[in-house]
Parts: structure tokens; C-alpha cells; sequence
């Protein structure tokens, strides 16, 4: 069984001022007398103690002030840092489980979604340049690709042919050392972790 994470994170780009009060106000009711949090009234007492500063903090900026401002950051921090120690003992207590971690208010990681085979290129296109032995080899752009691995070899392509290969975080790239007249095979393929490949369709070009 998967363990799942609990989110530590309470600072201003996740929780504006006004969120966190809630938030830190849902932890409070969720955790209190929760079975599954038997000894974990003395932080409790201590984050209601926080979040309590904390509301008067934030009414008092209403009326505008430096001092106020900086109190209400300092008692932001204060609060951030008791909902940062709650999360971590119910990560402990919970060992991961996803229904122990539910009920006490707090959000849990979210997991990354698998990303399927990647797509066939298509459009794959060779342009001649004005160098010699050298062509660009371009295809659309396939979603979720890291890299796209471009492959090479003198035409025709055969099961024994020995196919070159370059790569590049763009779908489209420069391959030279090519000898001018002959013809050769490319093929393009978008990449990930995964070695496996879906190779698009072989384009064949005679090179200038």
C-alpha cells in the first residue's frame, strides 16, 4: 500500500491570509477529540492559542499601520510554524494512511499522474540547408516529451541497417557529417524516462 505524504506547506503562495485562518481553524475542530490523536492536545492548545493571535492580528491590519502589518506577519509565522509541527506528528501517527490523515483537516500530497506511451510524431520533415552533408529533420510537437531522439542511416533501411542517432530538447535539429548525393532514412521519436520508443513513420531524402 501506497503511504501517502501530508502537506507542510502554509506560506502565502498556498494560503492567503484570510485562507489560513480557516484552514487552521478546520485542523483545530478535526483533530480535537479525534481517536486516532490521543495525546496531542498540548499542540493543539498551543496552535488555538496561535490562531487566536492571529485573528486579531489580521482585523487590527484593517485599519492599516506598518506595526500592525509586521505584527500580523509575525503572528502568520507563529501560526505557519504550529500547523507545520501538528502536520508532522500526524504524518508519524498516521504511518501514511489515507483515511488516518483525512480526518484530521490537513491535505495530502497529490500524487503525480502517470503519463501513458507518448505519441507517434508526425509531420516528420527534412529540409536541405546551405552546408553541405547537412539537413534539419523536423517533426510536430508531441505532448509530454522531454527530448525527441531523431535516427538516421543510408537508404534503403533494411532489418540490418545501423541507424545513427542524436538528440535534442527540440523537435527540430541539425544533423551534418551526411554525404552529399545519397539518399538517406530518418525517423523521430518523443522520449521520457521510459527506453521504450514510438518511431514515426521513415522519411527518405537525397542529401545536397
Amino acid at each position: 500500500m501506497n503511504k501517502e505524504i501530508v502537506s507542510k506547506t502554509f506560506s502565502a503562495q498556498k494560503y492567503k491570509d484570510a485562507e489560513l485562518s480557516v484552514k487552521a481553524a478546520t485542523v483545530l475542530e478535526k483533530m480535537t477529540n479525534n481517536d486516532h490523536f490521543s495525546d496531542i492536545q498540548p499542540k493543539l492548545n498551543e496552535l488555538k492559542a496561535r490562531l487566536k493571535s492571529y485573528d486579531t492580528a489580521l482585523a487590527e491590519t484593517m485599519q492599516g499601520g506598518r506595526l500592525q502589518t509586521a505584527i500580523k506577519r509575525e503572528c502568520r509565522r507563529n501560526l505557519e510554524m504550529s500547523l507545520q509541527e501538528v502536520a508532522t506528528y500526524v504524518q508519524l501517527t498516521s504511518k501514511g494512511d489515507e483515511v488516518v490523515i483525512s480526518s484530521s483537516g490537513f491535505d495530502m500530497h497529490k500524487k503525480a499522474a502517470k503519463v501513458g506511451t507518448i505519441d507517434q510524431p508526425k509531420d516528420v520533415r527534412i529540409t536541405q540547408v546551405q552546408i553541405k552533408g547537412t539537413v534539419q529533420v523536423s517533426c510536430n510537437r508531441v505532448d509530454h516529451a522531454r527530448f525527441y531522439v531523431f535516427a538516421y542511416c543510408e537508404a534503403p533501411s533494411t532489418p540490418e541497417s545501423v541507424w545513427m542517432q542524436v538528440t535534442g530538447s527540440r523537435r527540430k535539429i541539425m544533423i551534418d557529417g551526411l554525404t552529399s548525393g545519397k539518399e538517406y532514412c530518418f525517423k523521430v521519436a518523443a522520449a521520457r524516462t521510459d527506453p521504450s520508443r514510438v518511431w514515426s513513420v521513415e522519411v527518405n531524402s537525397f542529401v545536397i
